[in-house]
């Protein structure tokens, strides 16, 4: 009887304490949930989002990160770098060769230098007197005249002057250029039997019956006896 009191004692004391773990479960509860409150009031959390901005602000920012990417990244060769091959001047020279271009170039300019030098030849004559059949300084008729200045530059001329006429090539009168060879009909009756050489600025050199070697103008008198004019140069 004794032993069965004590059992129903233990059960009843057994029953007490689930009860009052029960009914202080609840409390321990509210304070871990009060425990959770007090650690997230608002200036802590303030505290902590200030200390993980602080620590954001120290890491490098993606743009930072992708331009020293890009200046530790060695750039690639740009094709717009790559100088220029040299062109090949071959087929310029070619194309200035065949076209015949230079050379028509440098043989104008000779031709001018070699008229130059005639007309000078030419006025250092100036006064010799007029002979009939005269070939030398001691004296010239015209053709023999124009003949041995244009010696003196390596052109050879024929003796009188209708055969110095078919020589060359026809210039007009209105292309006349210094060293071309004028002729004249003094007779009239168009058959040439006077030359000279024209010196520019509407002049040329000849030597006349009545003044020797001397310089006239392409007046109206000659313009009338003028038959035509040739360039052998």
């Amino acid at each position: 009887m004794k032993k069965s009191v004590n059992i129903i004692m233990t059960t009843i004391l057994s029953i007490g304490l689930l009860t009052t773990a029960v009914t202080a479960k609840p409390q321990a509860l509210t304070d871990t949930v009060n425990l959770s409150y007090e650690a997230s009031r608002p200036d802590e959390i303030q505290i902590a989002a200030e200390t993980i901005t602080a620590e954001s602000s120290n890491l490098p920012s993606a743009s930072q990160t992708v331009t020293s990417s890009s200046e530790s990244t060695p750039a690639k060769p740009s094709s717009n770098n790559v100088a220029p091959r040299p062109r090949s001047t071959t087929s310029q020279v070619s194309r200035g060769q065949s076209t015949g271009t230079p050379t028509k170039s440098v043989s104008s300019s000779s031709n001018s230098s070699k008229a130059s030098a005639i007309i000078s030849t030419a006025k250092q004559y100036i006064g010799v007197k007029y002979v009939w059949g005269g070939t030398t300084p001691s004296g010239f008729d015209c053709s023999g005249y124009t003949q041995y200045v244009f010696a003196q530059q390596g052109i050879s001329l024929p003796r009188v002057s209708r055969d110095q006429y078919a020589r060359g090539t026809a210039v007009s009168y209105e292309n006349l250029k210094a060293g071309d060879l004028v002729f004249f009909s003094l007779d009239g009756d168009k058959v040439i039997d006077h030359v000279g050489i024209f010196i520019g600025n509407g002049q040329f050199i000849n030597a006349s019956s009545s003044k020797g070697v001397t310089i006239y103008p392409m007046g109206s008198y000659w313009n009338s006896h003028y038959i035509g004019a040739k360039r052998v140069l």
